[in-house]
């Protein structure tokens, strides 16, 4: 946890919690759920990619509901967060890898399982949806006929990290980007050390950057952020300032269309791939060096939400896509406050799921994972 003193703790061999982090992380969560849920039921500004005039879609508070800057700040995390937890050497690499994968493959295991029912349970729900809203976001999910349960279980386990992609619970995408991103992280400070570790992760961020390997490029930039963190001094008004620029950059959805003239043009770029990375970096760096921000995600239940926030993103788009949208379909066409009410029932489902998912999957994989890590340290230390 960041102390209270001017400067940063300094990273030693077994850095502690940057608590405030996990707040950040509950927060990006619940901007996923919003954003699918109206891309779902009221997509109009979500799938306009040529908008014109000005609305809040054009401003910094979008990002209460884009679910693209949400990712990026996902992977800003990862990058943060594995750079902390790396391998002290190469022959820690190798398990460290494959922990990281159950890590990620069992969750999604159990959160494709979960789709499958929900859609076995609900096969008509997406398809009725869509011919209401007219959404293009249904098309990453399974129609009638449902795939059997097997395919769910090659997708979870398998298929989302060799195709990055699958219809029975679309976010499972970023599994594939996460464990790249880990290896990536781990496999590089495995083998680098001291101040080849910040110069590579710098190159990192530019050169994935150049490559339009955005994702690869947000985790250099979290792992930077890690590197350099001892350096990163508490100011209220530098912390503002980058986390204003961060929103602007990253949170603001892309697709206005542009114009003639400088202005035009800038406003029509942000929120695109680069500038939501470059957006993830800086709120990063705005939550770390903003006490009152870090106070603020470090409060009691942004806590709770953090750690809720991977069981919440894995289970609240097999919600929407079946019950929730057999209920849109249902009593079409909803009013506004009618929708809100759905949305309201959708999030408070999602968070009782997520907590049951919580205490069935994720705890205890972490105190599984924990143990053979353990055991794993105990026996190099034994044949050193």
């Amino acid at each position: 946890m960041p102390q209270p003193a001017a400067l940063l703790p300094q990273a030693p061999a077994a850095p502690g919690r940057v608590t405030c982090l996990d707040g950040l992380r509950g927060v990006a969560a619940c901007a996923v759920v919003a954003f699918h849920f109206f891309y779902a039921f009221a997509p109009g500004r979500f799938a306009d990619k040529a908008r014109t005039g000005f609305s809040l879609f054009d401003t910094p508070f979008a990002v209460f509901w884009n679910g693209h800057f949400a990712v990026a700040v996902f992977f800003v995390l990862s990058g943060f967060v594995l750079a902390a937890s790396a391998p002290l050497g190469p022959r820690a690499a190798p398990l460290a890898i494959g922990l990281r994968y159950l890590r990620l493959g069992v969750p999604a295991l159990a959160s494709s399982i979960l789709a499958w029912a929900w859609l076995t349970g609900f096969p008509d729900a997406a398809r009725d949806a869509q011919a209401i809203s007219a959404s293009p976001w249904f098309r990453w999910t399974y129609q009638p006929p449902i795939p059997p349960l097997g395919q769910a279980i090659w997708e979870g386990a398998v298929g989302v990290f060799l195709n990055g992609t699958t219809r029975f619970n679309n976010p499972l995408w970023t599994m594939q980007a996460e464990f790249l991103g880990s290896v990536l992280i781990y496999g590089s400070y495995a083998v680098l050390k001291g101040r080849a570790r910040p110069l590579a992760m710098a190159a990192g961020l530019v050169g994935f950057a150049a490559l339009g390997l955005f994702y690869l490029s947000a985790f250099c930039g979290g792992a930077l952020v890690h590197e350099v963190r001892g350096r990163l001094r508490d100011h209220a008004t530098a912390g503002a300032a980058a986390g204003v620029v961060g929103l602007i950059l990253g949170a603001t959805f892309p697709g206005h269309a542009g114009g003639d003239g400088l202005l035009p043009t800038l406003v029509s770029w942000l929120g695109a791939d680069g500038a939501r990375q470059a957006g993830a970096i800086l709120t990063l760096i705005a939550v770390l060096i903003t006490p009152p921000v870090r106070r603020f995600f470090e409060t009691t239940p942004l806590q709770r939400l953090g750690e809720l926030s991977f069981p919440i993103y894995l289970v609240h788009v097999p919600l929407i896509v079946a019950p929730a949208s057999a209920i849109f379909a249902a009593f079409a066409p909803l009013s506004p406050v009618a929708l809100a009410g759905l949305f309201i029932a959708t999030g408070l489902t999602t968070l009782a799921l997520g907590q049951l998912f919580l205490v069935t999957v994720e705890r205890p994989l972490l105190a599984a994972l924990r143990a053979v890590r353990k055991r794993g340290r105990a026996r190099r230390l034994a044949a050193s």
